[in-house]
């Protein structure tokens, strides 16, 4: 009895840490290469652990062979996979703000390496990255996310079926979405390099013999650095708005979408 008994319990929590750990690899922020790995799995063990009663009437039966039991797993990872994924795809709408801004303001070259995308990137795009980990912690959105790994066994059942091609259409459509937000984000900055690139070249015909290029670019980055001050607060706003929005929709799909 205490055998059968230990053997669901741990069977259940493989279930669910197969899930929630993909999740939370993929977290804002823990996802990071600055957090340890160590680190990311114990706060993937904990959630797992205050999960598992909430989430214990919906997960099936202990499977009676190994290829059955292989296949849950398979496939709840998959499903973790897809929820870290729509994460992260939320978030890339800053890379390709960032990399707007950065091309308006002539800040492409200025490279760092950010500790978010664990790559080198434009300054403008860590700046972006780094800000809005840090308001997803300071506003509690992170519970949003946590409250979605936790909801989404309601929606996609263990052991049930995979409903692969809606989860592609929701991944397509939130790409698209995220696309447009990204150019919505960096909207000031166009018209910026538009208005510049015009001055620029009315500059270069009145004044042939003047070099444009290395009088105008100081300028130019001066300006594009001032408007990104005054207009980072509206972009993060708008940011978590978009965020918020889309994170509720993974807890009420039929009122989201």
């Amino acid at each position: 009895m205490l055998q059968d008994l230990l053997a669901t319990n741990i069977f259940d929590f493989l279930l669910v840490f197969s899930r929630l750990s993909l999740v939370f690899f993929l977290f804002p922020g823990i996802s990071a290469g600055y957090v340890p790995a160590r680190l990311r799995l114990i706060v993937a063990l904990l959630v797992t652990l205050l999960a598992l009663p909430l989430v214990h009437d919906e997960l099936p039966p202990q499977p009676g062979t190994p290829a059955e039991l292989a296949s849950l797993i398979v496939t709840e990872m998959l499903i973790g996979g897809f929820l870290g994924a729509v994460v992260q795809t939320i978030m890339s709408t800053l890379q390709l703000a960032g990399e707007v801004i950065a091309q308006s303001t002539g800040l492409t070259n200025a490279l760092v390496d950010d500790p978010v995308t664990e790559e080198q990137s434009a300054i403008v795009i860590g700046l972006l990255d780094i800000v809005a980990v840090l308001m997803i912690f300071i506003t509690g959105s992170h519970h949003l996310l946590i409250s979605a790994a936790v909801d989404s066994y309601s929606l996609l059942h263990p052991g049930g079926t995979l409903f692969a091609g809606d989860m592609l259409s929701m991944a397509s459509t939130l790409l698209g979405q995220s696309y447009a937000m990204g150019i919505r984000l960096a909207a000031p900055f166009l018209v910026f390099e538009m208005v510049f690139q015009i001055t620029s070249g009315i500059m270069a015909r009145l004044s042939p013999q003047l070099n444009v290029y290395f009088v105008a670019m100081p300028g130019q980055i001066a300006l594009g650095l001032s408007i990104l001050m005054i207009t980072l607060p509206t972009i993060m706003l708008v940011f978590m708005r978009y965020f918020d929005e889309n994170i509720r929709a993974l807890l009420n799909p039929v009122a989201g979408g």
